[in-house]
C-alpha cells in the first residue's frame, strides 16, 4: 500500500466514522487519537535515541582496544 492509498483509508475511516457520531463522540475520539498518536511517536523517538546511543557507545568502546 503506498502513501496514497494509505492517506485515502484513512481518510475513508474517518468520515465513515464522523457520519456515526455525535459532535462530541467524534471530538473525544479525536483527542484520544491525537494523545495515542503523539505518544506512540514520543515512544518510538526515545527508543531511536537509545538504540542509537547504545550504537555509538559500542562505536566509542571499540575504539579503545
Amino acid at each position: 500500500m503506498d502513501a496514497f492509498e494509505q492517506s485515502a483509508g484513512i481518510y475513508a475511516l474517518a468520515v465513515t466514522l464522523a457520519r456515526s457520531m455525535t459532535t462530541e463522540e467524534l471530538t473525544r475520539t479525536a483527542l484520544l487519537l491525537t494523545q495515542l498518536g503523539t505518544t506512540m511517536a514520543t515512544l518510538a523517538g526515545l527508543q531511536n535515541l537509545d538504540r542509537s546511543s547504545s550504537a555509538q557507545e559500542l562505536a566509542d568502546l571499540s575504539g579503545l582496544r
